[in-house]
């Protein structure tokens, strides 16, 4: 097995560790200035070796390789020059435009704010206010003005969280307080970009399903599978859906994708195109999952299961085979390129290494139990992606949540055919929804089925020891655990026994280093 058969993973692993390095230097922000022209001439003289050929040939890998990991570099460095901001330290008057709805607070309400004074144009600060009428009814795209000292994001030391980091790397570049007589909504003045377009038109779709009769839970959960609107799952909702290891299902992934795909096939069919324009259908296709994705604000885990099926629906067009894994690294990389601090996102980190743990270890358990029927096969199909999958993020859920939900496999064959029929009926409803009889009996079937799988989570989250305690403390000990996984998936491929024991090497290596911090300490 050999890095070559995966180029776009060759690349995105040096751009990924660019982006770690501009990360960990204090000034990242001075150090894209000096990566960018180093990052030129390398990239010059790697397009001259390729050019050239013969002997120069031999390097056109490593300067491709030096070119990506300069590129992670610079990239994260200019985001963090962008987002890292020197405020005054006095009141000045601010004024910008609100890009999502207002988050009710338990003693105030949080605005999102992208300022336009023109010596921050751009910048996005979290406005605090109290809670009134005004604030509440506050719409993405409203002009607000306000006045106050802006300050830098900061941990208040109660938590063992990096809360400002958090905020930096969300695009969040200050917080401050208004009192009501602080700010006030400027009439008249609006911005119409896609992002806040997209925000507006998920609530009216929020509404209009509350309109057509859903409520409660059924409500919360149809529109965070359909929508990827959470902000209705009260927290004890997330709770069950997080300790029973259902999480995922509420999120717009790849599964929402591929049933999309399934129904828009369904309503194309490959018939009515001759091979020829078969291109032509697929475009059809995935112009209609991609504005679909812009609606709902491109999160990451549908925008990266976009890129893949846009990439696999390209090569089947032009008669070309595809390296699942190749266009999985693809996609990081177009999204690491375009938004580096992705990265740092624990949704991203899950995403990808859900996806990577399923294309790498559920064909190998798969192959362990031949099956006789179609049921037995489904059964085992879900139980392999579902081990598969955890393989991929339990080290990354233990670090950043201390926690490993021991009935997972149980949880996964009851949610997955339940939310395989909530998400076709969410998407059915914006069709019989219209008409009283179909709609009445869509959103019967709707609360039934969320009903069920809710009580059904509850009872599995009620179990003996259905959540147990599990914490990396070190990020060391999480890529200590990925090298183990990785080492046995090569001895399991290549039946070489020295693939695992460099993986144990590289464990034991880990723990000595981090026994020498404790002593040291």
């Amino acid at each position: 097995m050999k890095l070559s058969d995966w180029p776009s993973l060759r690349l995105v692993i040096p751009l990924a560790g660019g982006i770690i390095l501009s990360d960990t230097i204090q000034d990242a922000a001075s150090l894209s200035q000096y990566v960018l022209p180093v990052a030129v001439s390398v990239l010059t003289l790697t397009l001259v070796s390729y050019l050239y050929g013969g002997r120069q040939a031999r390097l056109f890998g490593v300067g491709m390789l030096l070119s990506f990991f300069l590129t992670g570099a610079w990239s994260y460095g200019s985001y963090s020059a962008k987002v890292h901001v020197s405020w005054p330290e006095d009141d000045n008057t601010w004024w910008g435009y609100v890009t999502d709805w207002p988050q009710e607070k338990p003693r105030s309400y949080r605005i999102d704010v992208s300022l336009g004074n023109a010596e921050v144009s751009g910048r996005n600060v979290i406005l605090y206010v109290p809670k009134d009428s005004i604030a509440g009814n506050l719409e993405p795209g409203m002009c607000v003005a306000f006045q106050g000292i802006i300050r830098k994001p900061a941990n208040d030391g109660s938590l063992d969280f990096d809360y400002a980091r958090y905020l930096y790397r969300h695009d969040v570049s200050g917080t401050l307080w208004g009192s009501s007589d602080m700010w006030q909504p400027v009439d008249n003045v609006r911005s119409e970009t896609i992002g806040i377009r997209s925000a507006r038109l998920r609530r009216q779709m929020f509404s209009k399903l509350a309109e057509w009769g859903l409520e409660g839970n059924a409500l919360a959960v149809v529109a965070a599978v359909s929508l990827g609107e959470k902000r209705s799952l009260d927290s004890s909702l997330k709770q069950i859906y997080s300790s029973s290891g259902a999480s995922h299902v509420l999120a717009v992934s790849g599964l929402h994708v591929g049933i999309l795909f399934w129904l828009l096939g369904m309503l194309l069919p490959k018939q009515l195109f001759p091979f020829r324009f078969r291109w032509i259908r697929e475009l059809v296709i995935m112009a209609v999952l991609w504005t679909y994705a812009v609606a709902i604000g491109l999160p990451l885990s549908i925008t990266r299961s976009l890129i893949m099926f846009s990439m696999l629906s390209f090569c089947s067009s032009v008669g070309r085979d595809s390296s699942s894994i190749n266009t999985l690294s693809f996609a990081a990389m177009v999204i690491l390129l375009i938004e580096p601090q992705s990265l740092f996102d624990i949704g991203f980190q899950l995403s990808f290494s859900a996806v990577l743990g399923i294309l790498l270890f559920e064909p190998l358990l798969h192959g362990l139990v031949k099956t006789r029927t179609p049921a037995g096969e489904y059964v085992w199909g879900i139980i392999c992606v579902s081990l598969a999958a955890q393989i991929g993020t339990a080290p990354l859920v233990m670090y950043s949540f201390g926690t490993f939900s021991t009935y997972f496999l149980i949880t996964n064959l009851l949610v997955i055919p339940i939310m395989f029929l909530v998400v076709c009926l969410s998407m059915m409803i914006w069709a019989v929804g219209w008409f009283e009889m179909p709609r009445i009996l869509t959103v019967k079937l709707l609360t039934f089925l969320t009903d069920f799988e809710n009580a059904c989570l509850e009872r599995i989250v009620s179990l003996p020891d259905s959540v147990i305690n599990m914490e990396f403390d070190s990020p060391l000990q999480v890529w200590a655990v990925y090298m183990v996984i990785l080492s046995v998936w090569l001895w399991i491929k290549e039946k070489r026994s020295a693939r695992l024991v460099h993986g144990l090497i590289g464990l034991a290596a880990v723990e000595m280093l981090l026994t020498v911090q404790n002593f040291a300490v």
